[in-house]
């Protein structure tokens, strides 16, 4: 399921989580991150090998959720 959101701003429509981002999340782990503009969790991913592999990739929804969130993102 594709969960896009809108920037309340001026109303730019992304998609923000696609169907398969579990999976992105656990092969590129911080590069997944930080190509989402997420560096605090990029270099948290990074300094913990993924998030001792399988945590990150099974929260990676409800952290990409709230960090669009907090930027103000509200989901459609």
């Amino acid at each position: 399921m594709v969960i896009c959101a809108t920037w309340s701003f001026n109303g730019q429509e992304k998609v923000i989580l696609g169907n398969w981002h579990r999976l992105w999340c656990l092969l590129f782990g911080p590069f997944y991150y930080a190509f989402k503009g997420m560096w605090w969790w990029a270099l948290l991913s990074l300094i913990t090998a993924n998030g001792l592999w399988v945590g990150f990739p099974l929260f990676n929804r409800a952290i990409v959720l709230r960090h669009y969130h907090r930027k103000c993102w509200v989901q459609n």
